[in-house]
């Protein structure tokens, strides 16, 4: 009995334990659905939350791009009022030219209606004009054929100096005249000035043409100054390559002659009886007694066509000064034969003989410095560059067979000399 008294107090307690736990769990349920509850609440805020920033964002990028608009909408408005504005003033603009083009072209046929009428009457004026003209050329005509030759000379001359000068002098005289204030019948002081003014300008145009003459003059003599000094170089490049081959043929000569100074040294060549030098027969030729000094001494073929070169340059420079001087004669003998049809003035004379009188002492300062012969007639003096080639040509083929034998005899009698002097086995050699 005791037993089931314990089972029963037992099965009480565990029955209290029971409904505690009950209670409990149910009390936890409770509180878990209120903490449940409460997250939901919370959820639901965090998602108002999320799309309330969301809307905010949204609005701030919408009203900036609303604000651009407005912005470009009122750049835009400004822009369309100035180029109305500007429409408007070109359409004023254009008007305005349009009426100041209509004004411009009236008044230019107004203007072309009064010049026609002027140019009519300004041909009326010039056909009466070319009558008068022509009636006056046949009465000068008329007149002319009344002058003498001369007189007709010196009034063409007068009148195409007018004719050049005409412009200016009318203008220096039209200065003057209307400028004048005197009111007397009789010429004035003014009319005197412009008629001095008028010779002036004549005796200045005379000047003129006679300095024109003078430069003309100087040149063509710097023309014949520079022909004569092309020629003088032509011909000294011709001679330098005439020297050339003539030192050539000497060379020729002085292998051919090798023993000449020693067969000169033994006295067998040349005997002061029987050999006439190269030296005396140039002296033959020439004349003047300098000359003549200068090459009696000398043997040398160098030397003597050194001497014949400065001979004919000196006779070139002699012509080039006499084809000066003639060309300057028949200048002064044609303006003296022809003074009508040349007029001179007396300055342009002085200069004339001024340099005449200069080339004169030109060219005797350049025949005295020469030691050519300038005697008689120069045609028959001058020896040309080909005489003087030739004539040397001749010395030296004349010298070349007077040496030869003689030379032959020595070279034989040198060889044989040479020969015995040798032993016997030995060949000869060469000479």
């Amino acid at each position: 009995m005791p037993y089931d008294a314990n089972l029963e107090v037992s099965s009480e307690d565990l029955r209290q334990q029971v409904q505690e736990l009950t209670e409990e769990v149910d009390f936890l349920r409770i509180e878990l659905e209120a903490s449940q509850r409460q997250l939901n609440g919370k959820d639901e805020a965090l998602k108002l939350l999320q799309s309330m920033a969301m809307l905010d964002k949204a609005t701030s990028h919408t009203k900036e791009m609303l604000q651009k608009a407005e912005q470009e909408r009122r750049t835009l408005e400004k822009e369309i009022s100035v180029l109305e504005w500007e429409i408007q003033f070109d359409q004023v603009r254009l008007k305005n030219m349009e009426e100041t083009w209509k004004e411009k072209y009236e008044r230019v046929l107004c203007e072309n209606v009064t010049m026609k009428e002027s140019l009519e009457l300004r041909t009326n004026e010039i056909k009466a004009l070319k009558s008068e003209n022509t009636i006056l050329n046949q009465q000068c005509q008329e007149l002319l054929a009344m002058l003498d030759v001369n007189q007709q000379k010196i009034f063409q001359d007068n009148l195409s100096l007018n004719k050049t000068s005409l412009m200016d002098v009318t203008a220096v005289e039209l200065a003057v005249l209307g400028a004048c204030t005197c009111g007397d019948g009789g010429p004035c002081p003014c009319a005197k000035m412009s008629s001095a003014t008028r010779k002036q300008l004549l005796q200045l145009r005379k000047e003129l043409e006679a300095e024109k003459k003078s430069k003309e003059e100087a040149y063509i003599m710097a023309d014949g100054f520079r022909i004569a000094f092309e020629q003088q170089l032509k011909r000294r490049n011709d001679v330098g390559l005439q020297i050339d081959d003539m030192e050539k043929v000497c060379k020729k000569g002085n292998k051919r002659l090798p023993n000449w100074k020693i067969l000169k040294e033994n006295g067998h060549l040349f005997s002061k009886e029987g050999y006439k030098g190269l030296g005396q027969k140039l002296k033959s030729m020439l004349i003047s007694p300098a000359d003549c000094k200068n090459l009696e001494c000398l043997d040398e073929p160098q030397e003597i066509l050194k001497i014949l070169i400065d001979l004919l340059n000196d006779k070139e420079e002699a012509l080039a000064h006499q084809r000066k001087v003639s060309y300057m004669l028949a200048r002064t003998m044609e303006e003296k034969a022809d003074p009508a049809t040349s007029p001179k003035s007396e300055t342009d004379g002085d200069l004339h003989a001024e340099s005449s009188q200069q080339n004169s002492s030109d060219t005797r300062l350049t025949t005295d410095h020469c030691t050519c012969p300038t005697y008689g007639d120069s045609s028959e003096s001058n020896i040309s560059l080909e005489e003087s080639k030739r004539i040397v040509e001749t010395v030296f083929s004349s010298l070349h067979k007077e040496l030869s034998p003689k030379l032959a005899c020595v070279q034989s009698s040198e060889s044989a000399a040479e020969n015995e002097a040798q032993p016997v086995g030995v060949g000869h050699t060469e000479t």
